[in-house]
């Protein structure tokens, strides 16, 4: 059975990373992966201008093919984004942020028939939205959007606090036991912590028992 997983979050909270280090993950598996960016957002801050070095690693990539549209203006959709879930194999969604949260999916057909379907929110505490428990808990409730489905709920959280380059091992653990609160209290589950691979050395496979994901950071090139 195929897996499909969605990442969503707020700006800059390392959505699109870990989308693509989960996608590397599974081409590391030899599984046929495509990787779909749902950003309608930011489109000038989209994995085009590294489609040749994710194809290099055995992923598959549906992009926005130009930067029509920058910012909250939005930009439009193609039929590859909408029609996405008839490709084959397992399937990588990066969502952007903004109003609508978890309803940019309501443009993919087929999304509701998928049986393994996965949606993470991915969390950096140092980011504003998600700075403190209170927030995390109304930001869950912000991004799962105004039209409630069934299908439609995060699977689990991915514990990714960061300050890019700036990142020190305590603001890993303190992001994490901050989330780790939320998590109660909402009751979804961590499905993962994201470490950058400059400090994935001080962190075994998991910690407290939750997987630890190392990320090669590749979304500094995207830009464009």
């Amino acid at each position: 059975m195929r897996v499909v997983e969605v990442y969503a979050g707020a700006y800059a909270s390392g959505k699109s990373e870990t989308s693509i280090n989960r996608a590397r993950q599974y081409a590391a598996m030899k599984k046929n992966i495509t990787l779909v960016d749902l950003d309608t957002v930011e489109p000038a801050y989209t994995l085009r201008p590294i489609i040749k070095d994710l194809e290099n690693m055995g992923i598959n990539v549906i992009t926005q093919p130009d930067n029509f549209g920058l910012g909250e203006a939005a930009s439009y959709v193609t039929s590859a984004q909408t029609n996405c879930l008839a490709n084959t194999g397992d399937i990588i969604i990066d969502v952007g942020y903004g109003a609508g949260g978890l309803d940019i999916l309501d443009i993919l057909n087929g999304i509701d028939k998928e049986v393994n379907l996965q949606i993470y929110l991915v969390v950096n505490t140092a980011k504003f939205e998600t700075s403190t428990v209170d927030n995390i808990v109304e930001y869950v409730t912000f991004s799962e959007g105004i039209e409630k489905r069934d299908w439609k709920k995060f699977s689990g959280f991915i514990s990714n606090t960061h300050f890019g380059d700036d990142t020190q091992v305590d603001d890993i653990v303190n992001g994490y036991q901050k989330l780790k609160k939320a998590s109660e209290i909402v009751n979804i589950p961590i499905r993962a912590i994201g470490v950058d691979e400059k400090l994935a050395s001080n962190f075994d496979l998991t910690f407290d028992n939750t997987e630890v994901w190392t990320y090669k950071r590749m979304m500094p090139k995207a830009f464009w």
